[in-house]
């Protein structure tokens, strides 16, 4: 494009972590997105990639574009990789933004005629969008978006009449439940670039007992129990919490010395000679005492008179000496502890494809969390699991940054419908917004081996 053609410059962006602006000619739909970094274009403008005029489906990327994603990203893709990279995937962001460029800026004569051929722009009339080529699901569908990325709640107009499809269940026609929960996403122009949490829905595998403990088999198994997931944008306030239970403990001296005669009896295997009873093990501690002292001797005379008459030694010892037995006071280990997860997510949908996806999605989490009836009604199965991670750069790789997560069961999923605090749909019923809080915990607890043997720069769990 020379530069006496008019260009209309959209808001910034990054693609994939690259800042980049695109320019779109707002009489031919022509579009070029340059770098944005300040540095680079301190040197003339730098293209990233070039709409081909000929098929605007179709976008050419430049060495340049390689060689920013691969330092951006940490990657080392080829020209070839990083085209079809673009086509498959980024190539739906940059159209989605010239037309919202020309739906912006250019004429209604103008936008009649690009509304045959260049992707995502609506015919001001008919409302319609040409065939979008790229591989991947579009936002702009032949139908006007829900909305039409206006939100009534904010005082903006309805949207349009454009009906959710009702969702597929998928449903095994021998178990009747769902066997599939397909792959959503959240929200749908999301940067393939971008950090995200990823849920997974597992199929609940009981564990089998093996000698005098179960067996570790549910981990081995998970990743063929996987029926489906959800990825969405990883929310603010998260954080994690390890614990162990801890408890009060006491153990006195003469319930010391009398579990000491008791396990030297059991030692030596043979029939202990102390007199049966508390009494009994009063003597016993009366005379192993080598260097008795007046208070030692007074305070044993007064906890055997307590065990011959039933009473309490420290209250006896209180009352007549001023003094208890030392409880031997310590903090003990009592057992480890679950890890609860809480996460909230706002979702409002800006097309009638995404408000369909967040249907899903809520669907997702609901049903899965169910118990599940067995045909003849007599028993019920486990719900469904789940398995969460926090997965860096889009590359389906867990973060070394945040903490690991084990299998969790949904304890609850509670959806807000009405989040500004008043009923406001769009005209086709969906929801403006949407807020779902989800609360998990894990079926086992964390152990010291979990974390391994080797030191390396991870949270781990």
């Amino acid at each position: 494009m020379s530069s006496t053609e008019r260009f209309t410059a959209a808001s910034t962006y990054f693609t994939a972590k690259v800042p980049t602006r695109l320019e779109v000619n707002k009489t031919t739909g022509g579009a070029v997105l340059y770098d944005n970094d300040i540095f680079l274009n301190a040197f003339g403008r730098v293209k990233m990639a070039v709409s081909d005029p000929s098929d605007p489906n179709k976008w050419t990327i430049t060495e340049k574009f390689v060689e920013e994603y691969n330092k951006k990203n940490n990657k080392n893709l080829t020209q070839a990789q990083a085209q079809k990279l673009f086509t498959t995937k980024l190539a739906k962001q940059a159209n989605n933004e010239r037309a919202a460029i020309l739906e912006a800026n250019a004429t209604k004569e103008d936008l009649e005629r690009l509304s045959k051929t260049i992707p995502r722009v609506a015919d001001p009339v008919t409302k319609r969008t040409p065939k979008d080529t790229t591989d991947l699901p579009s936002s702009a569908s032949e139908t006007p978006a829900t909305g039409d990325y206006k939100n009534p709640a904010n005082g903006e107009e309805d949207g349009s009449t454009t009906e959710i499809e009702p969702v597929d269940l998928d449903t095994s026609k021998t178990t009747g439940t769902r066997t599939n929960f397909g792959n959503l996403h959240y929200p749908e122009t999301r940067d393939p670039g971008q950090d995200i949490i990823k849920f997974d829905m597992l199929e609940y595998n009981p564990k089998k007992l093996a000698g005098f403990a179960v067996a570790d088999n549910r981990e081995i198994a998970a990743s063929k129990r996987t029926i489906g997931s959800v990825t969405l944008p990883i929310p603010g306030g998260i954080s994690d919490a390890n614990a162990c239970n801890w408890g009060d403990n006491t153990m006195n001296p003469l319930q010391i010395a009398g579990a000491a005669i008791a396990l030297r009896a059991l030692n030596n295997d043979t029939t202990t000679t102390t007199t049966a009873g508390l009494g009994g093990v009063l003597g016993d501690l009366k005379d192993t005492i080598v260097d008795n002292n007046p208070t030692v001797q007074s305070a044993l005379g007064v906890g055997v008179a307590a065990a011959a008459v039933g009473s309490d030694i420290n209250s006896l010892l209180s009352r007549v000496e001023g003094m208890i037995i030392n409880p031997n006071l310590e903090l003990l280990f009592q057992g480890p502890a679950l890890r609860p997860f809480s996460f909230q997510f706002k979702l409002s949908p800006r097309s009638a494809n995404e408000a369909k996806e967040i249907v899903k999605i809520i669907r997702f989490f609901k049903q899965g969390m169910a118990p599940i009836r067995e045909k003849s009604r007599l028993f019920l199965r486990t719900p469904n699991t789940f398995r969460i991670k926090y997965v860096q750069l889009g590359s389906d790789s867990e973060s070394p940054f945040m903490n690991k997560f084990k299998e969790c069961a949904l304890l609850s999923c509670n959806v807000q419908y009405t989040p500004e605090g008043n009923y406001a749909p769009y005209e086709d019923g969906a929801m403006s917004s949407y807020v779902m809080s989800l609360q998990f915990k894990e079926l086992e607890p964390v152990y010291n081996d979990d974390y391994g043997d080797k030191d390396i720069a991870a949270v781990g769990f």
